[in-house]
């Protein structure tokens, strides 16, 4: 296993720094914009050119896509979901007079939840809408495939809504696969401080009650001219006041991602072939903060997160294959 970094070494890996202004060359002859536009979308209908193009500029940190230092024009959408709580006496020690209700045990409970689940701590987190475009893969399931089969439809609420349904759990393991669980389990985590743009909502709540988030991946029937859909919702469960079981809420949750996936496809004009969706809670007891909260990251693969013989070999591998392949470069 590799060893971290120092900041010094992650420069020299990038491409080091520029100091000098290069010399002027001779004016060319300006592109116009529709040129540009037709060969990037050249290379967005490509997959293997996505790819080729989402790699990152450091050897054992993912980072986040349009930071400096790509591949090419290409990403990887990564599906995270997250819950996190503190304790009352947490909370207490850290409640400074004045502050509103949740305070700093909301910011740290916040900061658990983004340690657990697929680890994303230390990233500054770039809230963007929810789609992976034409230039993405979705790790997991174009890229080191997780294991998703037919038997596993989810038959009622794809009769019920008129879609088809899978758990998105397989995609999500792929994820804690690609970055680690934890802070003790890091592979190829994203580069500490970088700016990471994603697909994101987010709970914070005070116990007693439960709080939960939940998560939806439309795939688009045609991906040559439409985008995949992510699709996040986050709320809270009071059992003193609901009228149903927190089983039940959860399942409307699953229930309503699902149809909002179909109103999107109305207003959109867009035909979506099947739709992955899963939820995760957090029970609070009396006094405890809890945050949730669902994340689709847009991101550049570490440069060891890749097959040595061709990253377009990630497209033909399944997630225990690529796990093999490159399991002697996980970060810690």
């Amino acid at each position: 296993m590799s060893q971290p970094i120092s900041k010094n070494a992650l420069i020299a890996e990038a491409g080091g720094l520029t100091t000098s202004i290069p010399k002027m060359e001779k004016k060319e002859k300006p592109r116009t914009w529709s040129a540009e536009y037709a060969e990037a979308k050249e290379h967005t209908l490509n997959k293997r050119a996505i790819v080729e193009g989402a790699i990152g500029p450091f050897k054992s940190y993912c980072t986040g896509y349009g930071n400096p230092g790509s591949s090419g024009l290409g990403y990887v959408s990564v599906v995270t979901l997250h819950t996190g709580k503190i304790s009352r006496e947490e909370n207490r020690n850290l409640r400074v007079e004045g502050q509103d209700e949740q305070g700093l045990g909301g910011t740290v409970a916040f900061d658990r939840a983004e340690a657990s689940g697929g680890y994303i701590g230390q990233i500054n987190l770039i809230v963007a809408t929810s789609f992976s475009g034409l230039n993405g893969v979705v790790w997991g399931y174009d890229i080191a495939k997780a294991d998703v089969s037919a038997e596993m439809k989810e038959q009622t609420i794809s009769q019920k809504v008129g879609i088809d349904v899978y758990p998105i759990e397989p995609l999500l393991d792929a994820g804690r696969r690609l970055l680690g669980r934890d802070p003790n389990d890091q592979r190829f985590p994203i580069l500490p401080g970088a700016h990471v743009t994603a697909a994101h909502k987010e709970k914070v709540a005070i116990g007693p009650k439960t709080i939960w988030t939940g998560i939806g991946l439309a795939i688009a029937k045609n991906r040559e001219n439409c985008s995949n859909l992510f699709m996040e919702v986050c709320g809270e469960y009071d059992e003193a006041t609901a009228h149903d079981t927190p089983e039940e809420r959860l399942e409307k949750v699953r229930e309503s991602i699902a149809r909002s996936v179909l109103k999107v496809a109305e207003n959109q004009h867009v035909e979506y072939e099947k739709v992955f969706i899963g939820v995760k809670s957090q029970k609070l007891d009396e006094g405890e903060v809890g945050y949730a909260m669902a994340t689709a990251l847009y991101i550049l693969l570490a440069k060891d997160a890749v097959p040595a013989s061709s990253p377009a070999k990630l497209l033909d591998m399944t997630i225990s294959e690529w796990e093999e392949d490159v399991k002697e470069k996980f970060h810690a």
